[in-house]
């Protein structure tokens, strides 16, 4: 009884899962479209339009806003284009620059791989200290009194 049950359990299955007969050498790979699909949630096409997006920001670390900028453009990509996680953290390499691909690097290298939340979160607290926040701030605030100079 068990042995027929099993022979039927084993014919529902897709020949690509491994049984106690197959190793992983005889197994069926995935073909390069159902893996992308497992693996990010979108098909091969929506993959590659998605990494090739022009809107995709850079990060210098310079400037005031810098920072506050990337981190609500990544947000507003993920939302609008329903982008995974994992594909905004293999982007990551490709939109550091400058102090903030060497940071990056280090940061990558001490860590491993992380999710974008622990990203967002290390972004801001390298570049959203206090000193940054009091030159957030004092641009602000030239910009606002400036405007009304004129």
């Amino acid at each position: 009884m068990i042995a027929n049950l099993e022979q039927i359990h084993r014919n529902d299955l897709p020949s690509s899962h491994i049984t106690r007969d197959s190793t992983p050498l005889t197994e069926e790979k995935p073909s390069v479209k159902e893996f992308s699909t497992l693996s990010l949630g979108v098909d091969l096409i929506s993959a590659r339009d998605i990494t090739k997006l022009k809107e995709w920001p850079t990060f210098s670390g310079e400037g005031e806003y810098n920072h506050v900028e990337f981190i609500r453009t990544i947000y507003m990509l993920q939302e609008d284009f329903d982008i995974p996680d994992k594909m905004i953290v293999g982007k990551l390499h490709s939109l550091f620059t400058r102090t903030s691909e060497k940071w990056y690097y280090k940061m990558r290298k001490e860590n491993f791989k992380q999710h974008w939340i622990w990203w967002k979160s290390e972004i801001i607290t390298k570049w959203g200290n206090n000193s940054s926040i009091f030159k957030m701030e004092t641009a602000f605030e030239s910009s606002i009194f400036n405007s009304y100079k004129d």
